[in-house]
Parts: C-alpha cells; structure tokens; sequence
C-alpha cells in the first residue's frame, strides 16, 4: 500500500538498485581485467553477485509498481464504469478510431439488447452492420445501405439533440460530441414519457379548437368558424376571380314549434334541419354553419348564381322530404325554410365581405315577408341597404 501511495519512493529505489548493480557490474569487471590469476577472482564473482542481487531487486520493485498500477488503473476503471451506471442518461465512448471503449447500462435498458461485452473494441461502422442485419434499427428496415451511409456521414454531428422514435411509441433524444483527445461521446435520454405527454396535450388542444368551432347542439360549424372561413374564401376568391355564393337560411315560425312542442323537441328539430342542410354541401370548401337561434348559413367557395339556386332548391326539397310535423305553422303542415341568396365576385381591396352576408339577409328577410318556404335572389337594392332597412337578426344561441 505504501508504494501505491508513494510511488516517487518506489522509483527512487529501484534507480538506486540499478545504480548498485551498475556500480557491482563495473567493480567486478574492473577487478577480474587487473586479477590475472584465476584463484584470485573471488571479489569479482562477489560483486557480480551483488550486482544480479540490485538487478533482482529493481526488477521485484518494478513489478511490484506494474502490479499496483494496473489495480488502480482496473479501479479506476470500474468506479468509472459504475458511476456511468448511475446516471439516468445512456451513455457510450468512443475512441479516435470510432471503437467502442465503454457504454453504461442505461443505455440497454433505452433500447434493449443494444449493446454487449463483446461489442467493446469493435468499430462502429461492424457494429452497425451486424445490428443492420438482424434488423435491430426499426428506422432502417428496408434501406439499410442507405442509412447506414447517412450515419457515417453525420457522425459526430449531432451536436444540438435529435429526437429518435426508437420502436412504436419509444423516443429519444440523441447527443453526440467530441473530446479534445478525439473520443465521441454518445448520449441518449429518454423522453417518451414527455413526447407521448405532448401528443396528448397536442390531441387535447385540437379536440378543444374543434369544439371552439363547432356548435354543440347541431354538430355544424359554429358563428366564429364561419367568419373566419367567409374571410379566407372571399380573399381566395378575389386572387382568383372566382365566384362566391351564400345562403342565408331560416326555419319558418320557429317560435310557434318551440311554444307547441317545447324546447326539447325545438333541439331536435335543429338537428334535422342541419342534418338536411349538411346533405346538400359536396363540394371542397363547402360550409354550412348555424348563424343564430333558427337561421344557417351555407358557404359557396366557386358557385355562380345558378348553382347557388340550384343548392337553395335543394334545401327546399329535402327539407319538405323531411316531413317535419308543425301544426303550430300558418304557412305548411310541415316545418319549412325561408332562404336568401346572394353571390358576387369579390374585391379584396374595395369590397367587405359582410356585405355578401347583408344581401343574402336582406333577400332572406323578403323570402319571409312574401310567404315563407322559398328562396329570394339578392338583388342591387339588398346591395345597398341601409342602417334603417327591416332585417333579420341572428337570434341568441341560448
């Protein structure tokens, strides 16, 4: 132990040893040159003794040097090796030639069976090869060459992390630096706990949007996903030249439904009146949104007028197929519809896009004063209606 820990000592005494053996060495030399009688060479066969007796010796202290040496080398080793296996981070060492020096446990518990004692001291790219052909790397299953050829080319790159999807739902993020010595030093920490965290969060934030714009009651597209949508399409449409159409929709004397049969079959008569408005929307870009209390709007991205009548009739028809009973209801026997359509083509510069929902609101609002269950078409004077013009109004959702 004390030459452990004073190894300058052990040194000294094995140059003095080898200084002795020099010394005996020369002595005895010295003496059998000047000796010619053989009977007279007893002191040099003396100090050639003594001089093997320092050789013996320096050679006894070295190993005894070696020997502790290479047990503080072995536990410096193994108290590396163990704290390595504390850390909750998988790690790997690699030498100026890209072989495996050492790699901790966590590293096959990220990503089983990745590693083994044999690995040590083999290079990275036979590592990969043999982990390649026995399909070990889920993300380089039928391209190896091909990505083992892009890993070669950015090793020791990855200086920010990498975020690695491991197996179905494993993920990591990967480091990769190094030392000034020329090592690699590989770090993989597993973050499938915040990843799958995230994509819940992400889920949550994309159910809660949805039904931000969506009505609750009907299923359809609320008041707020409709303003926006009539402000994308009218901008679309003005780039375009394009044609863009709505339908202002509202259930005739739905006052007197609700006063007949109540509020709870007011809700499911709603339903069925967005159910027959959703079937007549085919198109990509189509909308039909609840506006107000008993009125719907239906979003036309490319119709020109006739198509936009042809989609009011439709509504029409179904909704009569429907064969809602209203017996509350002066104008049918069943429930009807009251429709306003209007159409233009939009100038993002000069025009607004609530003028398209004013006209269609005007003409609406005439269906209604000239005897319910049809259509009117939006006309100039719907175009120019003033502040003092009769109108409709979306009634609470409430």
């Amino acid at each position: 132990m004390k030459s452990s820990r004073n190894p300058n000592k052990s040194l000294w005494l094995v140059l003095l040893a080898l200084m002795l053996a020099f010394v005996f060495e020369t002595a005895a030399w010295w003496w059998a040159s000047q000796t010619p009688r053989a009977s007279s060479l007893q002191g040099p066969i003396w100090l050639g003794l003594g001089a093997a007796l320092c050789g013996l010796a320096a050679a006894v202290l070295l190993w005894r040097q070696l020997r502790t040496a290479t047990r503080a080398t072995r536990r410096a080793r193994q108290l590396l090796a163990s704290s390595l296996d504390t850390l909750d981070v998988g790690l790997e060492i690699w030498d100026e030639h890209d072989r495996l020096v050492l790699y901790n446990k966590k590293i096959n518990l990220i990503y089983k069976g990745f590693h083994t004692p044999a690995d040590i001291g083999q290079t990275f790219e036979a590592l990969m090869r043999a982990k390649l052909k026995r399909q070990a790397i889920p993300a380089a299953i039928g391209c190896e060459q091909e990505w083992l050829a892009q890993r070669l080319a950015s090793r020791g790159t990855h200086k920010a992390h990498t975020l690695k999807e491991l197996t179905r739902n494993q993920w990591v993020n990967f480091y990769e630096t190094r030392t000034s010595e020329g090592y690699l030093v590989a770090a993989w920490v597993d973050v499938t706990e915040l990843v799958l965290k995230g994509k819940v969060l992400e889920a949550n934030n994309q159910r809660l949007a949805q039904q931000t714009a969506m009505d609750g009651l009907t299923g359809l597209a609320n008041r707020r996903r409709f303003d926006e949508a009539l402000t994308v399409e009218w901008q679309r449409a003005a780039r375009g030249g394009t044609p863009l159409s709505l339908l202002m929709v509202d259930i005739d004397h739905f006052k007197n439904y609700n006063d007949n049969y109540g509020h709870l079959a007011g809700d499911q008569c709603l339903r069925r009146v967005s159910s027959v408005l959703s079937r007549c929307v085919r198109r990509a870009g189509e909308l039909v949104a609840r506006y107000g209390g008993e009125e719907f709007v239906l979003l036309l991205p490319g119709a020109d007028m006739a198509h936009a009548c042809e989609i009011a009739q439709m509504c029409l028809d179904l909704m009569q197929q429907e064969c809602v009973a209203h017996a509350a209801s002066p104008t049918s026997v069943y429930v009807t519809l009251s429709i306003g359509v209007a159409c233009a083509l939009p100038d993002a510069m000069l025009d607004d896009p609530a003028s398209l929902v004013n006209a269609a609101d005007a003409a609406m609002y005439r269906a209604k004063s000239s005897g319910r269950a049809h259509y009117e078409v939006a006309d100039q004077a719907d175009w120019e209606i003033d502040d003092n013009t009769p109108r409709t109004q979306p009634s609470s959702l409430s």
